[in-house]
């Protein structure tokens, strides 16, 4: 093989290796953030914000009472920027209205957005400020962890949810509005602290929190003891922020 040849061979392997790094010091937004939102639904931010990013799906909720606003997008990331279609709830009456979303991060430190509003008169243009928590995102993750029995009250009465998990990760569970619930929850990778949840509400009498559907999304724990879940579902129509004690 001339030099010509062996050169161009050993180019193209050298860019194959780099598409297909797993490279974890790659520039990724992923983690798990708390911080501060402006704008929204109108009610200010508590500085308490939490969130969590992975795969992609930015999920980020208030945690006062009587402040609701719960965010969810899929980030479409470039570099260390990012994009997106932020579906904007009343977690208390969910029902979504959209906004335009585009942001910065820095590799687990922080993530930096806008939003400006399309569809809904009542929701403010606004600002997402998350700093990153990197012991709690790099926590192991298993199915034990998150068996038992859970119960949470996040923000409003009408939110108030129990959940059984058993140890294979099957949930099943009810509100106080009468919706039930069945489900599933998984470790997204057990050397991080995420999870992958899917929930069922079948109805019921007087079910009205959250709609009968599908609803998906990303769940953490906190505590010394792991006895704390921050759980977040959404359809795009509706959706469930929920800060859950294990009982």
């Amino acid at each position: 093989m001339n030099l010509i040849k062996t050169l161009s061979v050993l180019t193209l392997a050298a860019a194959m290796s780099y598409g297909c790094s797993n490279d974890s010091s790659t520039p990724s937004p992923n983690g798990i953030y708390s911080g501060t939102i402006t704008g929204g639904l109108g009610a200010p931010s508590n500085g308490g914000e939490k969130g969590i990013i992975y795969n992609g799906r930015m999920m980020v909720f208030s945690t006062a009472i009587d402040i609701q606003s719960f965010f969810d997008s899929q980030l479409t990331v470039v570099d260390t920027g990012f994009t997106a279609t932020l579906s904007i709830y009343d977690n208390s009456f969910p029902v979504a209205s959209t906004a335009d979303l585009a942001g910065t991060f820095v590799h687990n430190t922080s993530v930096t957005a806008t939003f400006i509003n399309t569809t809904d008169i009542s929701i403010t243009d606004g600002t997402i400020n998350l700093t990153a928590n990197t012991s709690l995102y790099n926590k192991n993750s298993s199915a034990a962890t998150v068996t038992g029995s859970w119960q949470g009250t996040h923000g409003n009465v009408r939110n108030a949810t129990s959940l059984t998990i058993d140890g294979l990760g099957v949930i099943a569970g009810n509100d106080v509005q009468g919706c039930n619930f069945t489900g599933t929850i998984s470790p997204a990778d057990t050397s991080i602290n995420v999870y992958n949840v899917s929930i069922t509400s079948t109805g019921g009498v007087g079910c009205t929190s959250l709609p009968a559907a599908t609803y998906t999304g990303l769940a953490w724990t906190e505590g010394a003891n792991d006895t704390i879940l921050n759980l977040t579902i959404a359809d795009g129509t509706n959706a469930r922020a929920v800060i859950l004690t294990k009982n």
